[in-house]
């Protein structure tokens, strides 16, 4: 399968598609101050204006999906939750098929906390300790919401089918990119975990389903926003979770579950969906027809 390689043009290019959509259903945003956010959000062109509007454009139908999903959900969520979330601003869709084609908010304070940022400060325990509170108290809000107070997508499939649904997608589309010995390990823990009724014992609620380094926000020693709400919805707990273990591992995973302890009850699923994490980035790219993105999940098991 072919996939295209983006490169300095087509981001040149993306940025003129993204100004153009701009200009056409939202003329009144400042457009003289532009540019695409790099290295952040693999289903969607972030566009910064005037360093004060952040607005993202699906790459792909699957992605549009997500932010339309996202677009319907947030509004619920103010005002539930003690940490800043994004507040939809600005929508277009397209006019003939109803596909969204972007949607904004005002930028949020702060920067995404990254695995490098996160890693400078283990020596400052009081900051890592904020952090763990910060964030045990934002899934203890949200995980805690009562879901029949919002109009929420149903659950069409538990988690253990859902992961049963990726393993087989793994097997046919990726086992041919990767080493036999990586297909064997790969085959051995998802029929182990498959097999293993206890693993998946556990309650549905309101997860963010993707609260990873790039969409935790990092400002004066606090956590500032999350953002990124594409997976958010009535889902595993775990799922969060094992964001956490595989953006920042295991020992502040460990923090923030002691000022959540419910959290931990889903820890051994956790890991096993951060063991998985790569992989899901290569299948979603491969989907997408996005290289950098394949390649960057798909690397360790060629």
């Amino acid at each position: 399968m072919h996939i295209i390689e983006p490169n300095n043009m087509s981001n040149t290019r993306a940025l003129d598609e993204c100004l153009s959509l701009v200009a056409r259903h939202e003329p009144g945003l400042p457009r003289e101050r532009a540019w695409l956010i790099e290295g952040v959000g693999q289903f969607n062109h972030v566009l910064c204006l005037d360093e004060r509007w952040i607005l993202r454009f699906p790459k792909s139908a699957a992605a549009a999906s997500d932010l339309t999903r996202e677009l319907d959900i947030l509004p619920q969520l103010q005002g539930r939750l003690p940490l800043p979330i994004p507040k939809p601003r600005f929508a277009a869709r397209d006019p003939k098929s109803g596909r969204l084609l972007f949607m904004g908010y005002a930028m949020l304070p702060g920067e995404p906390l990254l695995r490098e940022r996160f890693a400078a400060l283990r020596g400052d325990t009081q900051t890592v300790e904020q952090l763990a509170i910060d964030l045990a108290g934002f899934l203890r809000a949200l995980h805690t919401s009562p879901p029949g107070e919002m109009t929420l997508p149903p659950i069409t499939e538990s988690p253990r089918e859902a992961w049963a649904r990726y393993y087989a997608a793994i097997r046919k589309q990726l086992f041919p990119f990767m080493r036999f010995d990586a297909q064997a390990a790969t085959r051995r823990g998802f029929e182990r975990a498959l097999a293993d009724d206890s693993l998946w014992q556990g309650q549905p609620c309101l997860a963010h389903g993707d609260i990873g380094a790039g969409n935790i926000l990092f400002q004066d020693g606090r956590v500032s926003g999350i953002i990124d709400w594409g997976f958010c919805g009535l889902g595993d707990p775990a799922q969060d979770l094992g964001a956490l273990l595989a953006s920042y591992g295991e020992a502040f995973a460990a923090r923030v579950c002691r000022h959540f302890p419910a959290l931990g009850g889903g820890l051994a699923r956790a890991r096993f969906y951060r063991r998985q994490y790569a992989l899901l980035q290569a299948l979603f790219a491969l989907r997408d027809g996005d290289q950098a993105e394949f390649d960057d999940g798909i690397a360790a098991y060629r």
